[in-house]
């Protein structure tokens, strides 16, 4: 993996950046299919949106956008932090194909809000999330508020039922996922029944998956400790769909094929 800070490679973050000292950062996650980012300018812009919301300095976009360029590789994980001491990380490493669909294994936990957070920020600080997750001994949670599930703690959520597939509205309480747009857009240019409505937690799903740029769309195998439902032709489908939509947008872009 290569990293720059401030656009110097190998460089380091000062030690009393709030970003290292308090958790103050936001941070967005993209890839490349071949040498072509997908949805490039989604995530930074919903990157900038954080940095706003959190009152985090940003950096020229156009510098941004031309060191991302410099450090690109083939099918790469691209990761760009932001301090709110004004420094910029960015990291660049293979994407890992394993977790590509690969089924998980998680658990529903109330979520509240935080006092002063807006749940739309991609904040840096996952800690929470993650010593619930492991206490659960499960990969991912599913946020719940209000007997309804939000999001997952790093995917967006997408369920099978009766035949349609939905995801939850944005509401501004969960994180505006690029990969959830982008599913979108794939169902409705495949003709695949879909829609936008709140997901019970207590529900009976046909299907249940998690969608995110590094996994794309993942099948649940186990919730709560149980089996869960799992993938099967909903999925298949909008997953399908999903790659062709990639294909589509990167088309003459990169000298490589996409998935």
């Amino acid at each position: 993996m290569a990293v720059w800070v401030d656009g110097v490679e190998g460089a380091g973050v000062p030690a009393e950046d709030p970003g290292f000292t308090l958790g103050m950062s936001v941070f967005d996650t993209a890839r490349s299919y071949g040498l072509a980012p997908f949805r490039l300018g989604a995530h930074l812009d919903r990157l900038y949106a954080s940095a706003a919301g959190a009152g985090i300095p940003t950096p020229d976009r156009g510098l941004l956008e031309a060191e991302i360029a410099a450090g690109l590789l083939p099918d790469a994980v691209i990761r760009v932090a932001l301090t709110a001491g004004g420094h910029r990380v960015l990291s660049i490493r293979p994407v890992d194909p394993g977790r590509i669909g690969r089924p998980l294994r998680v658990a529903r936990v109330s979520w509240p809000a935080v006092p002063g957070m807006p749940d739309w920020i991609k904040r840096g600080s996952r800690m929470g999330w993650l010593l619930a997750a492991r206490s659960l001994g499960v990969e991912e949670l599913l946020l719940v508020r209000g007997g309804r599930i939000l999001e997952a703690s790093r995917s967006s959520v997408i369920a099978a039922i009766g035949g349609v597939l939905v995801t939850p509205p944005l509401t501004g309480e969960q994180l505006a996922s690029v990969t959830r747009a982008a599913m979108l857009d794939a169902a409705a240019a495949a003709g695949l029944p879909v829609e936008e409505a709140p997901l019970p937690a207590a529900g009976d799903f046909d299907e249940l998956y998690l969608a995110s740029t590094l996994k794309e769309l993942a099948p649940v195998s186990e919730l709560d400790g149980l089996p869960g439902p799992g993938g099967g032709p909903c999925g298949e489908a909008l997953h399908a769909a999903f790659r062709e939509l990639v294909r589509e947008e990167i088309r003459g872009r990169s000298g490589r094929s996409a998935p």
